[in-house]
């Protein structure tokens, strides 16, 4: 009796026990996997351009050209990329990521990221005022540096192998974490879909660099770029800066012998004829409002001149003539409506536009939006060339990072003989001219420079120095003594100065 009682019992009990390891294994297979520790194998990193995001291509800057002999007819359409699923409302700001009293960063290529010189450039952070990372997500080649999945697997490589665990990391050291997009310099995408770059003689076109460009006219472009964006915003990257927002250099000079699409925009009045035309129109009626007056008091005196010619009727009339020719030469004068002009403007709206669409698609992941420009378009009323106006892009971004380094600017710009040797001085110029494009917009972004911790040796003998510690302090200080506290700091393989003072 016993002995059945007691098989009664470890039946029983062999019975409770599978039903319980069946319930674990049910409830494990459910759970997300944990996250794994980065590799940090250390990768060599590859050969970087100096000059940092968005530049010149130093030490050359010839515009050769290379091209690829296209896998496709430059004429085929390309299928476009779908639109990824959004969140129904942004995410709130985990703890550690939240936005600094002001950005103080340096550049982070995918190999740094997910190789042994991370260790190096945490160390940094943590001992220093520095408290952000911008790192490569969709680099200068084209490639995401992690490997997705869904429809951007095929350009992702595993520079970064574990994005979760790094993001994890960079929270835990309460860095802010920024996404760098590299939009339209993209190699693999102009190689894979040569319709969607520029072809020169059946071939894709590449700069003297040998750098391949996509082209800013079509959309399906514009959503390849959101799409990397939108994977760097579910990683937990708190803010998206997009990197060469613009045509290639010099397209202005090739524009006509370059096979590409215009899209959408090949029939489109560009956005400035038609606030031109308004402005002239506008002028020229108040012109014809003040001409008329004149025009019936010369006529008066000049009748009363011919009916009596006295001393007192030719004064009269010579005084009208006198008004009547000066009034005259104020006529204003019809805008460059030429085909040339409009094929420049449509330019300028196309890289506009891309930033606008950008900043909306990325509005449900609640992440900020950045721009890398070139620093001599807060200069100019804009760059039309390469589609960059300084004031529009600036109107539809949270924060504008113009590239100021000294070694980018020509002999003489602000009456500096060598820019690069006087780095407080170039940095002190700059400020002055961003603060006017800036001042005059009604919501004006954040400022917030990328500056030079590299030595620009490419430069002619004597047009150049040695950068470290000194040279960053000085363009640390001098955008502190002009109200900007925000900077980013660029070397292309991620060493940087010791010492600095990031927070003179």
């Amino acid at each position: 009796m016993k002995k059945m009682i007691v098989l009664g019992l470890l039946s029983a009990m062999l019975l409770f026990t599978a039903s319980c390891s069946s319930s674990k294994s049910t409830t494990e297979s459910t759970d997300p996997p944990a996250a794994t520790t980065p590799d940090t194998t250390d990768v060599e990193n590859p050969p970087a351009d100096p000059a940092g995001p968005t530049t010149t291509s130093p030490p050359d800057k010839q515009d050769d050209t290379q091209t690829d002999t296209p896998a496709t007819d430059p004429a085929t359409d390309p299928t476009t990329t779908p639109t990824p699923d959004t969140p129904s409302t942004p995410a709130t700001v985990p703890p550690g990521f939240e936005y600094p009293d002001a950005v103080r960063g340096i550049y982070v290529t995918g190999w740094s990221a997910g190789g042994e010189r991370m260790k190096s450039l945490l160390q940094l952070v943590d001992d220093t005022e520095l408290n952000a990372m911008v790192i490569d997500i969709k680099d200068d080649d084209g490639y995401i540096t992690f490997k997705p999945e869904g429809d951007m697997a095929e350009f992702g490589q595993p520079y970064i192998r574990d994005p979760k665990a790094l993001l994890q990391t960079l929270q835990e050291h309460h860095i802010y974490p920024i996404a760098r997009i590299v939009a339209f310099k993209d190699s693999v995408l102009a190689k894979k879909y040569p319709e969607l770059s520029y072809v020169l003689d059946g071939k894709v076109w590449r700069n003297g660099n040998g750098d391949g460009f996509i082209n800013p006219f079509l959309k399906e472009n514009w959503q390849h770029n959101v799409d990397a964006a939108i994977l760097a915003a579910k990683l937990g990257f708190q803010e998206i800066q997009f990197d060469y927002v613009r045509f290639p250099e010099g397209f202005e000079s090739r524009d006509k012998i370059l096979q590409y699409s215009m899209g959408e925009y090949k029939d489109k009045k560009p956005t400035k004829f038609v606030e031109q035309e308004k402005e002239f129109a506008e002028a020229t009626a108040k012109y014809k409002d003040g001409l008329t007056p004149l025009q019936a008091a010369y006529d008066q005196a000049a009748a009363d001149y011919d009916s009596a010619k006295t001393d007192e009727s030719k004064k009269t009339m010579d005084a009208a003539k006198k008004a009547l020719s000066d009034y005259k030469k104020t006529e204003p004068k019809a805008p460059d409506f030429s085909e040339k002009a409009r094929f420049t403007q449509l330019r300028v709206d196309a890289v506009t536009d891309f930033v606008q669409y950008a900043r909306e698609q990325l509005k449900p992941y609640g992440v900020k939006v950045s721009v890398d420009i070139f620093g001599y378009s807060a200069t100019l009323p804009e760059a039309p060339g390469i589609g960059q106006n300084f004031s529009r892009i600036s109107s539809n971004v949270d924060v504008i990072s113009s590239m100021i380094y000294p070694s980018h600017w020509s002999d003489g710009y602000f009456g500096i003989k060598h820019p690069d040797t006087e780095p407080y001085r170039l940095v002190q110029e700059y400020a002055k001219r961003e603060s006017e494009k800036l001042s005059a917009l009604s919501n004006p972004p954040i400022s917030r420079p990328w500056i030079q911790d590299f030595t620009a040796s490419w430069l002619a003998k004597g047009s150049y120095i040695k950068y470290g510690k000194d040279q960053v302090d000085a363009q640390i200080q001098a955008l502190k003594d002009a109200g900007i506290h925000e900077f980013l700091i660029w070397n292309a393989n991620n060493r940087y100065s010791a010492g600095v003072e990031y927070t003179p």
